[in-house]
């Protein structure tokens, strides 16, 4: 009876609820209201402050870099090579490669993971890999507010999930136990889900990415021009009427038989048109 009378106790503790919330955010409100009483909260209620609070006190800002780069380059394989040893130099890897072989070019197409410390010089030197640079874009995005949040978040999650620890300690029946457990596997679920997005975040944080696309365009000797084009035509244009001589020489008997039926028909009508005019 006592635990049920904490619950309802909980569930009034905050305003800003409705009265149709779950009992499963109870104890959290009561960690909030817990923490507000206390004339300076804990240190561990803080989010990550050797992380995100930088010396100055100022907030330090969590960027996520990206850039897509499409380069050309005179010799694929000495500019690969050369790549491979930029990824050594800076401690990068290619997590993902797609390579195309055309008639007219080479084509490969990597994403490549960097410190972000070193995205800036490791992106200025795959540009001078380059003949010609075909485009350039890079991107910042500022990841700071929901990194904040989510460490917050996270905090109250894992406090509220100590107090259900507790009250789980003081269930008698099974009825209790097994309601408590559900409002634990819950607050569990909601704990794993945050706690995957702050990895994702530091991962994209801590390496930045670079999508590269390397082409070389094979030598005109390698490749067809519009003479060679046009002589190619030609050439198929004149198989095609030989092909169709062909056929017609094999189809002989069926062009007969067919011419055959047409001067049957072409003198019925003639016999027929006789008598009508008689």
């Amino acid at each position: 009876m006592g635990i049920w009378l904490f619950f309802a106790a909980c569930s009034n503790a905050s305003n800003d609820y409705s009265a149709s919330m779950e009992p499963e955010y109870a104890p959290e409100m009561m960690a909030v209201n817990e923490t507000a009483k206390q004339q300076s909260p804990e240190p561990n209620l803080r989010p990550e402050s050797s992380t995100i609070n930088a010396r100055d006190g100022r907030i330090e800002k969590k960027i996520i870099k990206t850039a897509e780069i499409s380069i050309e380059v005179e010799d694929f394989k000495k500019a690969r090579t050369g790549l491979d040893a930029l990824l050594k130099k800076y401690n990068a890897y290619v997590s993902d490669e797609s390579k195309q072989n055309y008639d007219y070019q080479i084509s490969d197409d990597l994403v490549i993971r960097v410190k972000a410390e070193k995205f800036d010089s490791l992106l200025n030197n795959v540009s001078g890999l380059a003949i010609h640079v075909n485009s350039k874009h890079i991107k910042l995005s500022d990841v700071t507010e929901e990194f904040i949040d989510i460490t917050v978040r996270l905090k109250n999650k894992k406090q509220v999930e100590q107090q259900y620890l507790e009250i789980l300690k003081k269930a008698r029946t099974i009825d209790e136990i097994l309601k408590v457990n559900e409002h634990l596997r819950l607050i569990r679920e909601e704990i794993e889900s945050k706690e995957g997005r702050l990895k994702y975040l530091r991962s994209q944080i801590s390496l930045s990415t670079i999508y590269l696309n390397m082409v070389q365009t094979v030598e005109s000797k390698d490749y067809p021009g519009f003479v060679s084009k046009f002589i190619k035509a030609i050439e198929g244009g004149w198989e095609g009427i030989l092909i169709f001589i062909l056929a017609l020489v094999y189809m002989w008997p069926f062009i007969i038989l067919i011419i055959f039926i047409i001067w049957l028909i072409v003198r019925y009508r003639k016999k027929r048109k006789q008598k009508q005019n008689n």
